[in-house]
């Protein structure tokens, strides 16, 4: 498959994706459910400001023809679970390897360089963003004031969970969400001190 014929395989990883508790369906696979910030928070192990310094993709073990992409961020502004300066490394499905496209409608993605507010859940041994691509929020400095929203890659929202739910297309400021998350990872334990409390394995 040439690589401008871009593989759109929203159904087939809804296939894979939906047994990890993703409200995602098969039929269904680029519509999810609008998360609230304190759903996200409950489900993020790690939750930080950084910024992408690497993103490479490669062909998924086991999985014949699927592509997922690994990305390192550099926090540099911790909220939970990370210390600054260090380097996180978070997945996602899709990506490019050769001569192979694989899209993945409502997946997160990045760009080397860019400045992101990342919520990040521990699945099969590795990071990935709460809900796809809510989880991962653009940090955009172009208009003075930073300001923060979510790229959906091409997915609808449901309803939402909550009441606060995360920012889309409009934005809003980087300080004030950064202000919600660090009063919520406050009040909200993550899943790994969630099992430590109960004696559970995470």
């Amino acid at each position: 498959m040439r690589r401008s014929k871009v593989s759109q395989i929203a159904v087939l990883c809804g296939t894979l994706l939906g047994s990890q508790g993703l409200g995602i369906s098969v039929a269904q696979a680029s519509v999810l459910t609008k998360l609230s910030l304190s759903d996200m928070t409950a489900r993020a192990e790690q939750v930080l400001v950084g910024r992408v310094e690497r993103v490479d993709s490669k062909l998924a073990p086991g999985h014949d023809g699927f592509i997922i992409t690994e990305v390192q961020i550099r926090c540099n502004r911790s909220i939970r679970g990370v210390k600054e300066g260090a380097l996180l490394t978070v997945r996602h499905l899709g990506g490019a390897v050769g001569e192979l496209g694989q899209r993945v409608f409502g997946e997160a993605s990045y760009q080397v360089g860019e400045e992101v507010v990342l919520l990040a859940e521990l699945r099969e041994g590795a990071l990935y963003s709460v809900g796809m691509a809510q989880g991962k929020l653009h940090v955009d400095r172009s208009t003075g004031t930073p300001r923060v929203q979510v790229d959906l890659a091409g997915a609808e929202l449901l309803a939402p969970t909550g009441t606060d739910a995360i920012p889309t297309a409009q934005g809003v400021p980087l300080e004030v969400l950064i202000g919600q998350l660090t009063e919520l990872v406050r009040r909200i334990p993550s899943p790994s001190e969630r099992s430590r409390a109960t004696g559970q394995k995470p």
